[in-house]
């Protein structure tokens, strides 16, 4: 049976951890295990080293901290490393000329804030997806603003694409919503929300943060 092995990492030099109860709290396809001073999560899973299995691990360390605050973070222990140079950079700009003092609201001091949280979370899509649109729906909170959707051949208009993409990542089971069922069938993908074992699924709808951001910063057209 192919397995995935992770390494934890704790807040501490020391691991805070009871291991029996632990082991005792994961699925029956978890194994905890010490090895040279250093606890590891091993998954049987379909293929080895299975990406998907990342999510399986964190939300159980999720559940984890929720009972006892002990921060645990893990690392997938890989036969084969491959080494690679990863490079982020941002174009830095200026103020513009004819600038003034803002005329606040505070719909505009939450969405700066909201931006701000969301450009850095390039590793956590989801959360970049829901911050953007949170935004969003502070400068459009009618639904008016969002146009019915009801032919999946086309693509829906950019505002309401951004809150089926909202509902599919911050939502969790079968779609109901008739709207929201044609957008699945437009994407070709399964009529699950958090459907977060689904390779295919969240590449799709990695690839719409582009989008969401786009229309976060449109958004902010209308006050700044």
């Amino acid at each position: 049976m192919p397995i995935t092995k992770f390494k934890l990492y704790f807040e501490t030099e020391k691991p805070d951890i009871e291991i029996d109860k632990f082991q005792q709290s994961l699925p029956p396809t978890f194994q905890v295990r010490e090895e040279k001073g250093s606890i590891f999560i091993i998954i049987q899973t379909p293929i080895e080293e299975d990406e998907n299995a990342t999510y399986l691990v964190e939300r159980e360390l999720d559940r984890h901290f929720f009972f006892t605050c002990v921060k645990i973070t893990a690392e997938m222990a890989r036969k084969t490393i491959v080494s690679s140079l990863t490079s982020r950079w941002r174009v830095h700009g200026g103020l513009p000329d004819d600038i003034t003092p803002q005329n606040w609201s505070p719909e505009l001091a939450i969405q700066l804030k909201l931006w701000a949280m969301a450009v850095d979370l390039y590793n956590e899509f989801r959360m970049q997806i829901l911050f953007y649109f949170q935004i969003i729906e502070l400068a459009y909170p009618s639904n008016t603003s969002y146009p019915e959707y009801t032919d999946f051949t086309v693509p829906p208009h950019p505002l309401t694409e951004c809150k089926f993409i909202r509902h599919l990542v911050a939502h969790a089971g079968r779609v109901g919503s008739r709207q929201l069922k044609l957008y699945c069938q437009f994407l070709a993908i399964p009529e699950i929300m958090s459907n977060v074992t689904g390779r295919r699924y969240q590449k799709i709808l990695q690839n719409k943060v582009k989008l969401l951001k786009e229309q976060a910063k449109l958004a902010f057209e209308k006050s700044l």
